[in-house]
């Protein structure tokens, strides 16, 4: 009973970071896209473009029950796919044209901007133990599973170690050895 008590607590704990990490994003989003802010040219790195309409995987993207989700793809092959969310919500965006949206599926919410009147994939982040990356890290693993799966290639700032490549990136916040975030995401300059 005590232990499903701290599995709780460690979920609630593990929901209250991700929503402040969100919170935090919007919240720079918004004062960078003032007039006259401090905060210095602003470019957004857009996902590129191939000549083929088939856009190459990234090295990191997210898997669940066999659809393939990367960052900067196209929202609406994934959402139909992954079916009905348990949850949708959606904003006039801040920092993009058009409206956020989000999806919550079982372990992980899926965010959307919009560009053109089409829908991209911005961020996937973790909700909890019961989903992994493609190569099997789960939040409660530890910073030497991380590394181990990911290797040393990593930039570190306050506890959080990324993972580049290209315009994307793979984020890990560690607490105590171990993951408590995990989240895919575009990189706004």
């Amino acid at each position: 009973m005590a232990n499903t008590d701290i599995k709780k607590s460690k979920n609630i704990m593990v929901l209250v970071i991700l929503l402040a990490v969100l919170a935090a994003g919007i919240i720079i989003f918004i004062i960078s896209s003032q007039p006259g802010s401090n905060s210095g040219n602003i470019t957004r790195t857009e996902p590129s473009q191939q000549a083929s309409n088939e856009p190459e995987m990234p090295e990191y993207y997210f898997e669940y029950n066999g659809v393939e989700i990367a960052i900067g793809a196209k929202a609406a092959p994934i959402t139909e796919a992954l079916g009905e969310p348990i949850h949708y919500f959606e904003a006039q965006s801040c920092a993009f044209e058009g409206m956020d949206r989000i999806y919550t599926y079982a372990g992980f919410d899926l965010q959307t901007y919009t560009k053109n009147d089409e829908e991209y994939v911005f961020s996937i982040s973790f909700l909890d133990d019961t989903v992994t990356t493609r190569e099997g890290i789960a939040i409660s693993d530890s910073l030497d599973d991380v590394i181990e799966a990911y290797g040393q290639d990593y930039e570190n700032s306050f506890n959080q170690y990324s993972y580049t490549d290209n315009n994307y990136k793979l984020s890990f916040i560690i607490e105590d050895n171990e993951v408590v975030s995990i989240e895919y995401a575009l990189i706004v300059e």
